[in-house]
């Protein structure tokens, strides 16, 4: 047995259609490993995120924990006064308000929007009418008094 004879015989058609799907089969394969390889990097470099949430939603329900209580307003509002108002001479009046709030999260103070805010309600910073904002030194100087006497 020779040529195309052999070949029939030892089934060389079924063996040549068999490599050729084993050989497309791994590169779909491959393509769509390649295709999907940037989620594996992405869940590697991000997998303690992914473990507690995973740990989160297998935990039991019976250990759920309380909210923390809100902590206090504010940590010291005389301390604040002393730094806002210190900020405020460096700015130079009168001051836009963002722009204080801006300053005073970059010299790390620490709740600046809530501290700002309180100082407003205090009537420590008053708007100037002018879409602008003046310190008022004279209820500032009363408050610092007020927390020498009080300590």
């Amino acid at each position: 047995m020779k040529g195309i004879e052999a070949i029939l015989y030892y089934e060389g058609p079924a063996m040549a259609v068999l490599g050729i799907s084993v050989v497309f089969v791994a590169l779909i394969v491959l393509a769509l490993i390649i295709s999907q390889l940037h989620k594996t990097l992405f869940f590697w470099e991000n997998k303690k995120l992914y473990f507690n949430k995973a740990r989160l939603m297998f935990s039991s329900s019976e250990k759920t924990r309380e909210p923390p209580a809100p902590g206090p307003y504010f940590d010291d509002i005389y301390e604040s006064a002393r730094q806002i108002n210190l900020l405020v001479r460096t700015m130079g009046e009168p001051f836009s308000l963002p722009r204080l709030i801006r300053q005073a999260e970059n010299i790390g103070i620490s709740h600046a929007h809530s501290t700002i805010s309180h100082l407003i309600v205090n009537n420590l910073i008053v708007p100037d009418r002018k879409g602008y904002f003046l310190w008022n030194q004279q209820a500032c100087d009363r408050l610092l008094r007020q927390g020498k006497e009080s300590r």
